[in-house]
């Protein structure tokens, strides 16, 4: 058998399995409206583990399987009910009218969420780490600088308007997935919004560089149990104790424009658009539910 990447570990899973996770992910990304609240968390487990940067032997594909799918089964027992219970509130408060502070409660349970996850998941991907060859260490490390350079070269290839009206078609998007289309006071908004909070993607790749040389220097001590895990922790379940400081205050700046444009456009739903919002939230509340009593 020949050796095999994460992605293929990863997709021999059922599809049952990516389905369900797939709307569990929907509805923690619910708390920042799919537009980013939760974005710094993504880089860690998903990013780390699930694109296939490194190659395993047969024993570890199977191992991460094992990991995949214990993580996937306590999520659907411990978590999901969760998540329904929330978007249902969530549905309680876009029909009643949500301000700022309502909002910004909302980010806060959904990043409390997204540690929940990861601080469960973190101990199964460290003890896969801790099997790595020093060849494997050195092609994910290498890897996710290309990764990242590659980031970097997108970015810069673009002009700021064009970064621009991405990130503004990404939003609307998000949120006409619930609310129907925009009223022009709205795409306004919208449009405001993005203007006055530009791009971090340079901050998130300078942080990206402290985080990959915290993982080098991690997995140079993998030998050491007891210190690897506890690294590895930070590193996948709390990324957020590594952030420079720059990095934090555009996030912090990003998470308040965000808390503000929801605030501002849920002052201008029409009725139809409010009734729309809480349908969409109720019926992904109730996809959640019915996942969380599906057994496999």
């Amino acid at each position: 058998m020949q050796p095999r990447s994460f992605l293929i570990a990863l997709s021999r899973l059922r599809q049952a399995r990516l389905r369900w996770l797939a709307v569990a992910v929907a509805a923690l990304g619910l708390a920042g409206c799919g537009l980013g609240l939760v974005y710094p968390r993504l880089d860690t487990v998903v990013g780390f583990y699930l694109q296939g940067l490194v190659t395993l032997d047969p024993a570890q594909s199977a191992q991460l399987e094992r990991v995949l799918a214990g993580n996937l089964e306590w999520h659907r027992r411990s978590e999901l009910e969760r998540y329904s219970a929330f978007l249902r509130e969530l549905a309680g408060d876009v029909e009643g009218g949500a301000g700022p502070e309502d909002w910004r409660q909302a980010a806060r349970r959904a990043e409390q969420y997204w540690r929940d996850v990861f601080e469960q998941a973190a101990p199964g991907y460290a003890a896969l780490a801790a099997t790595f060859t020093d060849a494997q260490v050195a092609e994910l490390l290498a890897n996710l600088e290309r990764r990242d350079a590659k980031e970097r070269r997108e970015h810069e290839s673009r002009s700021p308007a064009e970064r621009d009206a991405r990130r503004e078609k990404s939003v609307r998007r998000a949120l006409e997935r619930f609310t129907g289309p925009l009223t022009a006071e709205q795409r306004a908004l919208v449009r405001a919004h993005v203007a006055a909070s530009p791009s971090f993607v340079p901050e998130w790749l300078d942080n990206r560089r402290v985080w990959r040389e915290a993982l080098a220097g991690a997995l140079e001590r993998r030998d050491r149990r007891a210190e690897f895990e506890a690294r590895m922790r930070v590193l996948v379940a709390r990324p957020d104790e590594l952030w420079t400081p720059r990095y934090r205050a555009a996030v912090e700046r990003r998470t308040d424009a965000l808390v503000e444009l929801m605030a501002g456009l849920d002052a201008t739903l029409t009725p139809a658009q409010r009734a729309a919002a809480r349908r969409e939230l109720l019926a992904l509340a109730e996809e959640v539910q019915g996942l969380a009593r599906r057994r496999g």
